[in-house]
């Protein structure tokens, strides 16, 4: 189990003086001052910190000397080299032996207060990885909900844009009938003009008939007179007709004209709808486009997030193993 801040604050802050009062405490009740004794008596402590406290407590004790028994003056001197000997090997060889125990003891304090600052240092890794997944993975719903609003609003754009084309498709088709209709307004015009021309030269060449009939009067009166009520009412006929055809035409140029001046102005509005639909399919195709490179580019993101993880997860799996 993993130490927390907490934890690790109040086992750093066990000091020499508070092992050694505990050690001593145990010694002074005649319980041997062991680290599991000492750990329970303070309560709280790592263990290794504790056991280097403990060893440097234990260098600062003097070893008592063993007593020698006392026996005949021979066989004591004899004991007492003999012992003096065995005891002076068996000091050294148990200091050597308690020396390298402490070498033992507080190197493995030190190894593992190093794994327990260690243990600490890969947890807050732990947590800030752990933290940085889910604001990667919140990143990674909040561009997945990004892209499927743009995949949306892509396709309604598309649907828009392909009812302007038919839009504009259907003007250039009404652009064409009313273009086919003007043509056929002005043969119409050119015709009723080449008749009203027609008439007039007809009308033309009666005036100039009557002259020259009025010229000839003098020499056919008799002639003139039989046929001058009829030359009266053939005049007057004439001129009637001439003022009813100079009516028709007047009528037929302005009926003619009201027509062409209609064609013009559908012609115009048809063509003023057809740039309209124009512009807006531009604009629609401008903007799917738009729409579409940012659409690449959020997966060029994505896809980048995504290696990134996958390089991230590798690392911590190595880590931890």
């Amino acid at each position: 189990m993993n130490p927390s801040r907490d934890s690790v604050h109040t086992t750093s802050s066990l000091t020499y003086e508070q092992v050694a009062a505990a050690a001593e405490n145990l010694e002074h009740r005649g319980a041997d001052p062991t680290l599991q004794r000492v750990l329970e008596l303070l309560g709280t402590g790592s263990p290794n910190i504790v056991q280097r406290h403990l060893s440097a407590w234990r260098d600062t004790r003097s070893v008592p000397e063993p007593s020698v028994p006392r026996l005949p003056a021979a066989l004591i001197d004899a004991l007492e080299r003999e012992l003096a000997t065995h005891a002076n090997t068996g000091l050294s060889e148990g200091r050597r032996l308690a020396d390298e125990a402490r070498a033992d003891a507080t190197t493995l304090a030190e190894a593992g207060e190093a794994i327990e600052r260690r243990n600490y240092e890969l947890t807050q890794q732990l947590e800030a990885t752990e933290r940085a997944r889910q604001m990667a993975d919140e990143r990674a719903n909040t561009l997945l909900a990004e892209r499927d609003r743009l995949r949306d609003e892509l396709e309604r754009e598309r649907q828009l844009a392909h009812k302007a084309q038919q839009t504009l498709a259907e003007q250039r088709q009404q652009v064409a009938l009313l273009r086919e209709q003007l043509e056929e307004a002005q043969q119409a015009r050119l015709t009723t003009e080449r008749g009203a021309r027609a008439s007039e030269e007809e009308c033309i060449k009666a005036e100039r008939a009557q002259a020259v009939a009025e010229s000839q009067r003098d020499g056919a009166l008799e002639q003139a007179r039989e046929k001058t009520e009829q030359i009266v009412q053939l005049k007057q006929e004439m001129q009637e007709e001439r003022a009813r055809q100079r009516q028709e035409i007047t009528e037929m140029r302005a009926e003619q004209k009201a027509r062409l001046d209609a064609v013009e102005r559908s012609r115009q509005e048809a063509q003023k709808h057809a740039q309209e639909a124009l512009q807006r399919a531009t604009k629609a195709e401008i903007r799917a486009e738009a729409l579409q490179a940012t659409q690449s580019a959020l997966k060029s993101r994505m896809d980048a997030m995504q290696v990134q993880q996958r390089q991230h997860g590798r690392q911590t799996q190595t880590e931890r193993a």
